[in-house]
């Protein structure tokens, strides 16, 4: 794959994400819906972590795609209370919105 269609694919990845996490913050989404959201959003944060990793001018990204990635992975999932869940959903979805625009 070259660079434009990595960087294409990274872009929806992250903007498809980033909607998603913006609608979980509505109030009585279905616990369904976390769980699609932990896989797609742990997905994107994988994805982005390895390809960034291997461009210089992004690669510093590395350790917060991880560490995301460690936060919504549906494996071994990660509870918070409900308010810090939605600072940090809100948060993911600025950061992914922001590095959507930097590829």
């Amino acid at each position: 794959m070259n660079y434009e269609q990595e960087s294409k694919y990274l872009k929806i990845a992250l903007l498809i994400s980033a909607l998603m996490l913006c609608v979980a913050v509505l109030p009585q989404i279905h616990y369904g819906y976390y769980s699609i959201l932990k896989l797609v959003v742990c997905g994107a944060a994988i994805y982005a972590a390895v390809i960034l990793r291997g461009r210089d001018d992004l690669k510093n990204h590395f350790i917060p795609l991880a560490v995301l990635a460690l936060i919504f992975n549906p494996v071994a999932p990660v509870f918070l209370s409900r308010e810090f869940e939605i600072i940090i959903e809100i948060g993911t979805a600025v950061y992914f919105l922001t590095l959507s625009k930097k590829i």
